[in-house]
């Protein structure tokens, strides 16, 4: 059939269910990479009598004798009781799947589902998803909720908008900002929030208990306290933004150019749910504030050289950076045979690269110094006649890029 020695296939899903032995017989290696791979009695054996090797995330088998409609979709998708389905439909989504209520007869349709993504259902659905596989989060919400944003942020028109008696369901917090909220009118309304986290200024606090169940955790802004969602910059312009009393929900930088000393006046009282980023040298003034935090983390101060894709470290670049070197997001980093083994633990820091190539007597003081690098080590002759086998490999392959192939 074909003069290629090798087969090299690459998609989302592979189906191998009517695959003839005598149409790939004459490969001497087949490697099948795919999210999914198909098969059913009939195909195994064929697949065990070739040169096959498979890297999957998921093998489905399905019976001889069942016709499986196989759809596939990228993205999100939802299963509602409106949604048209065949018998025996094979499902796979590469994204997010949400499963409405009511849909029960619907799944009961499917051969399979697989997702590689992120799957919401009510509970109600539980004893329906026996054929549910997912390689990813799965996220249960209690029956006969109205599903709202994963944080929600509540205006003073909710109170209004809310219906009678209606159970809501928030997957992480429902966040209190305004202090004009009537949260008196949401208990006549016998509203139910479900959730993991509710954030209230103090002078809402009690009045919103009676909405939220004893396992939501509860956040309280401290009376005549700003609150500012999201990670901050300290500077004149926050401080003149939010006063002098600032609830940071997130972490917080404090910038660069700010005269910390000048700050006790403007500074009353700052609360940070998070940690702190700032210089070495602004710590003492900055402990004098009165704020609240997690932890300090000191910014790096010395040179940095990031984002290339292949970066040369000699004994001059070591010399001319006293505060150290980060390098950090690069692909191949060479160190000259200048650097000594105590400059580089003196000197260099590497973070967030795929190979660092040094001498022998480099390297331990390399493996000491970097973090998330996939190799360390010498390159020469084996390295670029390992390139030229590749090259050579790739020109004696047939390879097959697909998002859904049927062999």
């Amino acid at each position: 059939m074909c003069n290629k020695k090798k087969l090299l296939l690459n998609c989302d899903v592979c189906d191998t269910r009517k695959m003839k032995e005598e149409d790939y017989s004459g490969y001497e290696k087949i490697i099948i990479n795919a999210d999914v791979v198909v098969v059913n009695a009939y195909s195994k054996g064929v697949l065990n009598r070739l040169p096959v090797m498979i890297n999957q995330d998921c093998t489905i088998e399905i019976a001889d004798d069942i016709e499986v409609e196989l759809k596939t979709v990228n993205g999100s998708y939802e299963i509602t009781g409106n949604t048209a389905v065949q018998e025996h439909t094979l499902l796979v989504v590469n994204g997010a799947l949400n499963i409405h209520s009511g849909t029960e007869n619907t799944l009961e349709k499917y051969e399979k589902i697989y997702v590689n993504g992120s799957v919401k259902y009510p509970e109600s659905l539980e004893a329906y998803l026996t054929k549910l596989s997912v390689n990813g989060s799965v996220l249960v919400y209690p029956d006969k909720c109205v599903i709202l944003d994963n944080t929600f942020i509540m205006d003073k028109y909710f109170t209004m908008r809310a219906k009678e008696g209606m159970k809501y369901y928030v997957e992480s917090k429902v966040i209190i900002q305004d202090k004009m909220v009537a949260l008196e009118k949401l208990v006549q309304k016998k509203v139910q929030f479900i959730t993991r986290q509710i954030i209230v200024p103090e002078e809402l606090a009690e009045s919103c208990v009676e909405l939220f169940d004893e396992k939501a955790e509860f956040v309280v802004i401290p009376a005549g306290m700003t609150f500012h969602y999201g990670d901050a910059d300290l500077n004149e312009e926050l401080l003149k933004k939010e006063g002098s009393n600032i609830y940071v929900y997130g972490d917080l930088n404090v910038s660069d150019d700010i005269e910390l000393e000048g700050l006790s006046d403007l500074i009353t009282r700052l609360i940070v749910r998070g940690n702190v980023a700032l210089k070495k040298t602004q710590e003492k003034c900055f402990r004098k504030l009165n704020v609240e935090y997690s932890q300090l983390e000191f910014k790096w101060e010395g040179r940095i050289i990031e984002n290339k894709p292949g970066i040369r470290v000699d004994k001059s670049l070591l010399d001319g950076s006293p505060a150290k070197l980060l390098v950090r997001n690069a692909a191949t980093i060479k160190i000259a045979s200048d650097v000594t083994p105590e400059l580089i633990l003196e000197r260099l820091m590497i973070e967030n690269c795929a190979k660092v190539f040094c001498r022998e007597e480099q390297e331990s003081a390399i493996a000491a110094i970097t973090q998330n690098v996939a190799k360390i080590g010498e390159s020469g002759e084996d390295e670029s006649s390992g390139m030229m086998e590749g090259i050579k490999d790739l020109r004696s392959t047939n390879m097959i890029t697909a998002d859904s192939y049927i062999m």
